[in-house]
């Protein structure tokens, strides 16, 4: 196969062949009429020669009688004879100039033949001295053929398509060397990325091209976004699954044990007689634990156990409750939580609780000291939303993505489950907890289903 040449030189090649036969056809017919022109001021030249001739082997009685005629006409031709002193007065102004410039060049014997232009016609004028004075003149008008005019514009015309034709020709090879040139800098660009702009040349067939494969690049990089975000979901269930084996493990090992310790110190409060000390001890003692459970219950959750029994609950009050419980600490951080708005879902009031004291918690901790954090409860058809907004300065952009993952945190004392319990359990309620920053606020949305798809529903409102 031939690389050597590409379809350019081929398109060039053929481009330059258009344009010499054009020219080529162009200057043949010019030279073709100029020919043409030249072959009958020829043929004049002869007449004239030949009409002097006859002039001059006429008898001297026939010239003198003529002398009076200095105008003789003939078909397509004048002349006649002259005298020394003829002034020419009955001639044209064309005649006579031509027959004066004769006159002066003219020697006894000689013939002089002169050509004079009058627009497009031209005058053959030749003058041949007899002596004794006298002179033999014969003039002939070349006229341009009648098909002269037709192929003068047939020539400008044929003039104008040329240059049209060079002119288009170049602006083809220079687009189309263009609109190549940017389609082969496009596919270098997305070797290494995808979504690199591909402009549209101006000829439509490569413009079409490049459509296409602008629509390939548009599909590939939906194809690579699909394939990483599904490597990463694949990722995270693995660490999930893993997470879940470990956790199950130890929820087994430590929550029978943990229940054991909560009844046996219950059981110590009730049946024996303590000092207040140790009642409020063991009072202490019965809270920690229950929180341990509850740790190891969020645990299961993020690694895949369903959460308790749904049921309707006005989602409004549970969230107002929860802030009422966090305003203490919120305080003694000198932030405000302000809540507005109400809604009803159908969830699990326990779960939901510790999700939404999770994301408050976050909030609060990530507000400059006297900043509030907003939280609006809002319910569309079919969804309720709940948005927790801070000033806080957030995460970065590149870390944006790991924020729900377990055991990240940018807090120096965090355990980064938080926010991967709190989207574990809106996931469990068939919703989602997104993150995003505009205009210097930090909003978490909780989005769930009024009605959740779940096993364990409500059997009875």
């Amino acid at each position: 196969m031939d690389t050597k040449y590409g379809i350019r030189h081929r398109f060039a090649t053929l481009v330059l062949l258009g344009i010499v036969t054009s020219a080529l056809s162009l200057v043949a017919l010019v030279r073709i009429l100029s020919i043409t022109t030249a072959q009958r001021v020829e043929h004049a030249h002869v007449a004239v020669r030949e009409e002097l001739a006859r002039l001059g082997s006429t008898s001297e009685s026939a010239q003198a009688a003529l002398s009076a005629q200095p105008a003789m006409a003939m078909i397509g031709m004048r002349g006649g004879y002259l005298t020394e002193g003829d002034r020419l007065a009955a001639l044209p102004n064309s005649v006579r100039a031509a027959l004066s410039d004769a006159r002066i060049h003219a020697g006894p014997g000689r013939t002089v033949i002169r050509e004079h232009s009058e627009g497009s016609t031209t005058l053959v004028l030749g003058l041949r001295s007899l002596g004794s004075g006298r002179s033999a003149w014969a003039g002939f008008w070349v006229q341009p053929p009648t098909y002269l005019r037709t192929w003068q514009i047939i020539v400008a015309l044929l003039t104008i398509a040329t240059a049209a034709f060079v002119a288009t020709t170049i602006y083809g090879v220079l687009t189309f060397k263009s609109s190549t040139a940017a389609i082969h800098a496009s596919l270098l660009a997305l070797a290494t990325d995808l979504r690199a702009p591909i402009p549209r040349p101006r000829i439509r067939e490569i413009g079409e091209i490049a459509d296409g494969i602008r629509r390939l690049a548009e599909d590939l990089a939906r194809s690579r976004e699909v394939e990483g975000r599904l490597g990463h979901e694949l990722a995270q269930k693995e660490r999930l699954a893993a997470l879940g084996r470990v956790v199950a493990g130890v929820a087994h090992e430590v929550r029978n044990p943990l229940a054991s310790i909560k009844l046996q110190l219950d059981l110590t409060a009730v049946n024996m007689r303590l000092p207040a000390a140790a009642q409020r001890a063991i009072s202490s003692a019965s809270a920690e634990i229950s929180r341990l459970d509850r740790l190891v219950a969020d645990l299961l959750v993020v690694a895949g156990r369903q959460p308790g029994t749904f049921r309707t609950v006005p989602l409004g009050e549970l969230v107002r409750a929860r802030v009422e419980a966090l305003a203490p600490w919120s305080s003694a951080r000198e932030v405000q939580i302000c809540v507005r708005g109400d809604a009803t879902a159908m969830l699990d009031p326990e779960s939901m609780a510790r999700a939404l004291d999770n994301l408050l918690r976050n909030s609060v901790e990530a507000s400059p000291p006297g900043k509030n954090v907003e939280v609006r409860v809002l319910e569309r058809s079919e969804q309720v939303r709940v948005y927790v907004e801070d000033h806080g300065v957030g995460v970065s952009a590149e870390r944006a993505h790991e924020l729900f993952e377990p055991f990240f945190t940018t807090k120096p004392d965090g355990t980064g489950l938080g926010l991967a319990i709190s989207r574990a359990i809106a996931r469990a309620h068939g919703g989602e907890v997104t993150y995003s920053r505009h205009d210097e606020i930090t909003r978490f949305e909780l989005c769930l289903a009024r009605r959740a798809v779940h096993p364990l529903q409500e059997r009875s409102s």
